[in-house]
């Protein structure tokens, strides 16, 4: 410890750092090294050559080691050239070191390169954060490629490399991450009071440290350790409690995700208000998902909630979700051997986290049903389970697309009954909190609980669709031009965006938020320059046809292969079904969304008339305001006491980190992400238009997209741009780690999907506060 007090580590270089603990540390090893500074390359450069040629083994590693790189403000991650695989031939050496010193953007006399010789093949490389990036939170996080690279993860390459995110007092059981938080533990004392970042890798069991420096991150003095540790515990309780059996449920222990089955992270995010948690869990996830699945054949499972929420973070009960799949005629014994089915096989594979309803569950009957339950024969069930399977599935599907009686049709209804309530609600002389609470309950009676099934139906009927297609039933321009057929809300809004004036345009779209449950979130109508472009209003363009038509020769084949599987409907009516089941999804969340944003302006209005602002009401739970509604409590003081929970708890959430599936209740303090999972970095939010990197274009105040999270786009933070999106990479790629420093907001590895889909916006709203992204143009 005498060495730690007398030393000041920031004045040390990155490879004076590295030389300074090649003697100290009993939890890794430094590779040895010949330093030169740029004078002593210049004066004395075939001396070094040789010094290298004579002391290392090849081949070699030549690393920047600018005078300006791992200080405690900014460590320029990434700025600077380092190369690998470096010949053991002079000029090769020589090349190389003047390319680094190239990259400095000027060379002083105490910048420093230096040579080391090249690890091959190591089991594990890596970066280890000991705190999260952007919170600063306890956890270590570590990402790790085992693929013998030792770049890939600073360098944001696509590769197979994985992080694992380990809160500070959990127990490991890998030896690998035992030993990085050893070597983490031997560092920390020569750096107090600050996060590090550490480069390393791993072969043979010994740990190699490459690089340690500084982490720019909140401090942890700032956590509120008894109530985080107490959260901690209440969550890993929880989660031991509801993995266990239930008496009412299906299927032997609980899963919990934050996308399966009405997608809370995509609808709220990840770390949402608690406004706009409550509001979701009133209006849906309580009780209205359970009654409407029930209405439409399911299982009934009414009386248990479809989202629980976990420091902070809302998450749907796989396990819940999973029984309410299930159709209410198959046998009980059946049914509990296809829940554990299911339980099974996200476990197993747990990147279908995303993606349940279309790959894990069998919800509905469709042309290729038979195909997809022959997984079920090598999961040990008989071909008389199919069959029951597939006959109860065809009962529940024909009952819900039937021309006349299906029970979608009833919920259409009650979606054009939600419309004028609303215009009574809104035109009556009742107070504020009136108005909120028939809003919602309307809302719910006629809304909600609508939606949920004609959701339910619009599904079915893209199942239904998808599947003739790739059953043969329908061509790949057939289905294209089926689509295209389709009158949405979203279609008729551009229509009218052209053919209205802005005055009638926003009477009839005014109400619609990008963030749907989020009082924070402005509507079209408070802010139209927002969302819409300076397009003239009035001048409509011309629409190509949109008619869809089919052979007669294809209608007889679709109405034999209907007759066939045992569907109760011809080719006509199940294509006037699926045309109207689409459209009316569409256009009852456009409905019921009009009731719920117009309770946002209450609840604003009612706060205004109470000395509280918009964004302090983001923190009040529905609930809170709801019971106002019947009881002689003071709204002031009931508010005031609910914004103050919320903030308190929402603040305490932000340091707690949890995995996006959990399977066990340990994964509460130790977990590795699923690949494709978005990195966001800073708490901030922005709203910007988006464009892909150029340097010849003016990227000020943009959101920029980038595939990789490369270091040769550094120079994209001089031109002072808004925020970052990439596909590849990880929150401790050289580019995560930079965006962390600069203040700059950035979404790093957002997968394939997510990225594309971003992509090809013209304006989105990136709040990585609430983990959101969400399309405004």
């Amino acid at each position: 410890m005498n060495n730690t007090a007398s030393t000041n580590m920031s004045k040390l270089s990155k490879a004076q750092t590295l030389e300074f603990f090649r003697t100290r540390l009993t939890t890794a090893s430094v590779l040895p090294q010949v330093v030169c500074s740029f004078e002593q390359w210049i004066e004395k450069r075939d001396i070094i050559v040789h010094q290298v040629l004579q002391q290392l083994s090849p081949p070699y590693v030549v690393r920047s080691s600018a005078s300006d790189e791992d200080k405690h403000d900014q460590s320029m991650a990434g700025a600077y050239l380092s190369l690998l695989n470096v010949d053991a031939i002079s000029d090769s050496l020589i090349k190389s070191v003047d390319e680094v010193f190239r990259s400095y953007q000027r060379q002083h006399s105490a910048d420093q390169v230096f040579i080391q010789p090249m690890l091959q093949q190591p089991d594990y490389a890596g970066v280890m954060f000991s705190q999260d990036p952007s919170t600063g939170a306890p956890y270590y996080v570590i990402s790790v490629d085992q693929s013998g690279s030792t770049d890939s993860v600073t360098s944001g390459r696509d590769s197979e490399g994985s992080t694992y995110v380990v809160a500070h007092q959990s127990v490991v059981s890998q030896i690998w991450l035992q030993q990085l938080i050893d070597l983490y533990k031997q560092l920390q004392p020569y750096y107090p009071d600050t996060a590090l970042d550490i480069e390393f890798a791993i072969k043979d069991n010994i740990v190699y440290l490459f690089q340690v420096r500084p982490l720019k991150t909140r401090s942890l003095r700032d956590l509120p350790v008894t109530a985080y540790q107490l959260e901690q515990r209440c969550i890993y309780k929880k989660l031991h409690r509801l993995t266990q059996r239930h008496p009412y449920l299906l299927g032997a222990t609980g899963l919990y995700g934050v996308m399966p089955d009405w997608n809370p992270a995509e609808i709220i995010g990840i770390k949402p208000k608690p406004l706009a948690l409550s509001l979701y869990k009133e209006l849906i996830t309580d009780h209205i998902w359970a009654v409407q699945r029930f209405n439409y054949g399911y299982r009934d499972l009414r009386g248990f909630p479809l989202l629980l929420v976990l420091g902070g973070t809302p998450y749907i009960d796989i396990r819940v979700s999973f029984n309410s799949f299930v159709p209410s005629t198959l046998d009980t014994g059946l049914a509990e051997r296809l829940v554990n089915f299911y339980l099974n096989k996200l476990k197993q594979q747990p990147h279908l986290h995303d993606k349940v309803e279309f790959q894990v569950v069998y919800s509905c009957y469709s042309f290729d049903l038979q195909e997809r339950l022959n997984e079920l024969l090598d999961a040990g069930f008989s071909p008389t389970d199919l069959q029951q399977i597939s006959s109860s599935l065809l009962a529940l599907t024909n009952s819900i697309i039937a021309d006349q009686s299906g029970v979608w049709q009833s919920d259409l209804k009650s979606i054009e009954s939600l419309q004028q309530r609303q215009e009574r609600i809104l035109n009556s002389d009742l107070n504020k909190l009136d108005k909120i609470y028939w809003l919602l309950e309307d809302c719910k009676r006629y809304g909600t609980l609508a939606f949920a099934g004609l959701a339910r139906a619009g599904f079915i009927a893209v199942q239904l669709l998808n599947s003739m297609k790739g059953y043969g039933l329908l061509s790949e321009t057939e289905h294209k031009q089926f689509l295209l057929s389709l009158n949405t809300v979203s279609s008729e809004l551009v229509h009218d965006h052209e053919k209205l004036d802005r005055s009638s345009f926003l009477n009839k779209y005014g109400h619609l938020r990008p963030g749907t449950y989020d009082i924070l979130s402005a509507r079209y109508d408070e802010a139209p320059e927002l969302y819409f472009s300076s397009a003239q209003s009035g001048e409509c363009s011309q629409n190509s046809s949109r008619e869809f038509s089919i052979s007669l020769s294809r209608l007889n084949s679709l109405n034999q292969a209907l007759q066939q599987a045992g569907f109760q409907v011809d080719a006509i009516a199940l294509f006037n079904f699926i045309k109207k089941a689409i459209e009316a999804r569409e256009y009852s969340k456009f409905v019921f969304t009009k009731s719920l944003s117009d309770t946002l302006v209450c609840i604003e209005q009612l706060g205004l008339q109470l000395g509280f602002t918009k964004t302090e009401l983001a923190y009040t739970d529905i609930k809170d305001v709801l019971k106002l509604h019947s009881t002689t409590l003071s709204a002031q003081e009931t508010l005031r006491s609910s914004i103050q929970l919320g903030k308190d708890y929402h603040a305490l959430c932000q340091w707690i980190k949890l995995p996006v599936l959990i399977t066990d209740p340990t994964e509460a303090g130790c977990f590795q992400m699923l690949p494709g999972e978005p990195n966001f970095i800073t708490n901030l939010s922005v709203i910007a238009s988006c464009c892909e990197a150029d340097p010849y274009a003016d990227l000020s105040g943009k959101i920029v997209f980038i595939e990789a999270a490369d270091p040769g786009y550094d120079w994209l933070f001089s031109k002072h741009i808004a925020a970052l999106v990439t596909q590849y990479g990880g929150c401790n790629s050289h580019m995560a780690i930079r965006a962390a420093e600069l203040g700059i907001p950035a979404v790093i590895g957002a997968g394939e999907r997510l990225y594309n889909c971003w992509k090809q916006a013209t304006v989105l709203q990136l709040d990585c506060h609430s983990k959101k992204v969400a399309v405004i143009q």
